[in-house]
């Protein structure tokens, strides 16, 4: 059956068999609902003509079609949509029997109840996660329907997932999910849908329940919530583990996919620890740290008087890289004009030292990494498109702490416990906690950590971590921390100007009076007042002309 395949940042993540009429947008009444603010509520619609289909733009803006905005066009076999943050590759395949299978439709649901004729889809499991407990369930060839207690094959304990929530059969050799016609909908790779083929490995979510299909052979889950310096219990962390586990033997190019502060680099690290390259060097270089006029030096090296200041030779990466790993980081701020030079070494495992009349063999394993879309890049003509498939021959995606929230508890422990001073017990109490799991983590792991650090700055005199102590920087909104609101803005701060800044947004909160700020940080009052003297906030909190109150001053 003539299907649309999903990805996003490389990785695909859904694939939906094409009806008469299949609706996209970001509405939740759409046959595919991707949750991209760019897109709109019905963005287009794919319809059969005949024996073709036919591409219609409901934007008003055009929808990419290849390299082309169009109205309206036809679909042939391989024709890629651009969908804000998602792509969209057209499949042609046979036609099968899909429909007869099962049809989900207003006020009834039709189910088939015998095994599959034609080719078998790969044998599999369902891992089912809700409130952090996991249990696996079977999956037999004629299929499971998935919903409440008493009216479903699979139960899921959760009040946002209906009856008769969705179905899992076997179609074409595959397996594919129907949802039947459920309240709150049912999430593919983050994309809601009506119908779509099921990838194994790829997170379904029905209200706050997950289901994974996995390989029924699959190994039991690790256990272990640590993995070459990652710490992590999530499913979807698991999956990245696992994935490492069969990647590192190769020597294939990998990219690492994630936003910044997931941890790439511990990625990267595990793969060469996990290869047999380990004994050989592992050489980490940031491209968007290097300047564009000393990149080339860095990466490739230089021979002695090749440019001025080159005063002897010097290898680079890929050569120091010899025999090991070499972590290109923040590769999609490489510049354009290295790009076919790194090809090269690519293709050809050979890097030509800057003034040398001779290129060197380097046997090196190349594992990059980006927080960048490279396939928007590679359209807007600033990363090589040959680059591009050489380098995400095995594409690594690494979820953002947001998506697994129930590594926030377990990871603040860790951070705390290794920041904490030597001999000194120190814990969370639970309101802090709660407050750190309820935090969207823009800054992923890096930033929990950062912001453990600073909670032991300001925990007070007790063993136990206030919630008072858990302060955000807040990058999102681009405030500056001098407005007339009591947000902290700590981003680009040194310790002292956080401390100046807490002082005297505690002093505005409660209008100057430094009792009530001493029992709020739980700071020595001595401390508190000879801050309030060496800043100049005498007059902080304060209204104009107002007489402070005898009682607190003699009190302190």
């Amino acid at each position: 059956m003539p299907e649309l395949a999903f990805f996003r940042h490389g990785e695909e993540l859904l694939r939906v068999p094409l009806g008469d009429r299949t609706a996209i947008g970001r509405a939740t009444d759409c046959d595919v609902t991707l949750p991209d603010p760019d897109l709109s509520r019905v963005h287009a619609v794919v319809e059969r003509r005949g024996d073709a289909f036919l591409l219609l733009d409901r934007s008003g803006r055009g929808t990419r079609l290849g390299s082309r905005t169009v109205h309206e066009a036809p679909l042939h076999d391989g024709a890629e949509l651009t969908l804000g943050a998602w792509r969209a590759l057209f499949r042609a395949q046979p036609a099968g029997d899909a429909d007869d299978a099962t049809r989900a439709a207003a006020g009834s649901t039709r189910v088939r109840t015998t095994a599959p004729a034609g080719p078998l889809p790969p044998a599999a499991r369902i891992r089912i996660r809700e409130r952090d407990v996991e249990r696996v369930e079977s999956l037999p060839l004629d299929g499971v329907t998935v919903g409440k207690r008493g009216s479903a094959d699979v139960a899921v304990e959760d009040p946002f997932v209906s009856a008769r929530h969705l179905r899992i059969e076997a179609r074409d050799g595959s397996w594919n999910l129907v949802d039947l016609g459920s309240t709150n909908g049912t999430f593919v790779g983050g994309a809601r849908v009506q119908r779509a083929q099921l990838p194994l490995g790829v997170p379904i979510t029905l209200g706050e329940a997950e289901l994974i299909l996995e390989p029924l052979t699959a190994p039991p889950p690790l256990r272990s919530s640590t993995y070459e310096g990652m710490h992590s219990a999530d499913p979807a962390m698991r999956q990245v583990f696992e994935l490492i586990e069969r990647v590192a033997p190769s020597s294939a190019p990998v990219t690492i996919l994630g936003e910044t502060g997931a941890g790439k680099e511990l990625v990267a690290r595990a793969l060469h620890a996990r290869s047999e390259r380990r004994p050989g060097p592992f050489i980490p270089v940031n491209c968007s740290a290097i300047a564009a006029t000393l990149i080339e030096s860095e990466l490739f090296g230089h021979e002695k008087g090749a440019f001025s200041g080159a005063e002897r030779m010097r290898k680079g990466a890929f050569e120091e890289a010899h025999g090991g790993t070499i972590f290109l980081d923040e590769i999609g701020e490489l510049p354009l004009d290295l790009q076919p030079k790194l090809l090269r070494v690519l293709e050809l495992g050979e890097v030509k030292r800057v003034g040398a009349s001779r290129p060197i063999q380097a046997d090196v394993r190349i594992v990059a990494a980006t927080h960048r879309d490279l396939r928007a890049a590679v359209r807007a003509g600033k990363f090589r498109e040959d680059l591009f498939y050489r380098l995400c021959v095995v594409p690594i995606t690494v979820p953002p702490l947001r998506a697994r929230r129930s590594d926030v508890r377990a990871l603040a422990e860790l951070f705390l416990h290794a920041s904490a001073p030597r001999g000194l017990a120190l814990r969370w109490s639970e309101e802090a906690l709660r407050r750190l799991e309820a935090y969207d983590w823009p800054g992923n792991v890096r930033q929990l950590r950062n912001v453990v650090q600073r909670a032991l700055l300001f925990r007070g005199e007790g063993q136990a971590v206030p919630a008072e102590a858990v302060v955000f920087e807040d990058t999102r909104t681009g405030g500056s921390g001098n407005g007339d609101d009591d947000t902290l803005y700590v981003r680009g701060l040194t310790l002292e100007e956080v401390e100046r800044e807490t002082i005297r947004l505690s002093l505005r909160r409660h209008r100057g009076r430094r009792a009530a700020v001493v029992r709020e940080l739980q700071i020595a009052k001595s401390t508190v007042m000879k801050r309030i003297g060496q800043w100049s906030l005498q007059n902080e909190g304060r209204a104009p002309g107002e007489t402070p109150v005898v009682e607190e001053e003699e009190g302190e």
